[in-house]
C-alpha cells in the first residue's frame, strides 16, 4: 500500500510504503504525487517511509522505475526512512534513476530525515525542470 501526504509548511510530500506495492498502488498514488510536483515551490522533496516494507510485484517496480525516471529533473532531495540494510541498499541503488540527492535513515532517525529534507537546498537543488 502506497499511502501520500503533504508537509505545506515545510514543502515536501510524506510517502508511506508497506507490504507488496502493485501496480494498482502506482496507479491511485502517481496522479497524486504529479499534482504536488506541479504545486511544489522549487525541487520536490519527499520522505519515504518504509513500513513493513516487502518489495513490489514487477509491474509496480516497472511503473517505480519509470516514474523516477520521467521526473527525475524534478525531483530535488528525498530521505528515506526504512527499517533494514537491505532497503539502505536499495535507497542506494534506486538513486541513479531519481538523480536525486537521496539519503536513508533508520526509522529511529526520522527527525534527522526531516531535517535533512528542510535544510537550505535551493543553492544545491536546480529550480523544478532545469537541468
Amino acid at each position: 500500500m502506497i499511502s501520500v501526504e503533504h508537509d505545506r509548511d515545510r514543502n515536501f510530500t510524506i510517502i508511506g510504503a508497506s507490504g507488496v506495492l502493485c501496480e494498482r498502488d502506482y496507479a491511485h498514488a502517481i496522479p497524486e504525487l504529479e499534482h504536488a510536483m506541479e504545486l511544489s515551490s522549487g525541487p520536490f522533496r519527499m520522505m519515504v517511509r518504509l513500513e513493513d516494507f516487502r518489495g513490489w510485484e514487477i509491474d509496480a517496480l516497472w511503473r517505480e522505475l519509470k516514474f523516477d525516471v520521467k521526473h527525475r529533473r524534478n525531483l530535488g532531495r528525498i530521505a528515506v526512512v526504512g527499517e533494514s540494510g537491505l532497503e539502505e541498499w536499495g535507497t542506494k541503488l534506486s538513486a541513479p534513476f531519481a538523480r536525486a540527492d537521496m539519503r536513508f535513515f533508520y526509522t529511529g532517525q526520522e527527525a534527522m530525515a526531516e531535517a535533512c529534507l528542510c535544510e537550505d537546498i535551493e543553492a544545491k537543488d536546480p529550480p523544478n525542470g532545469a537541468a
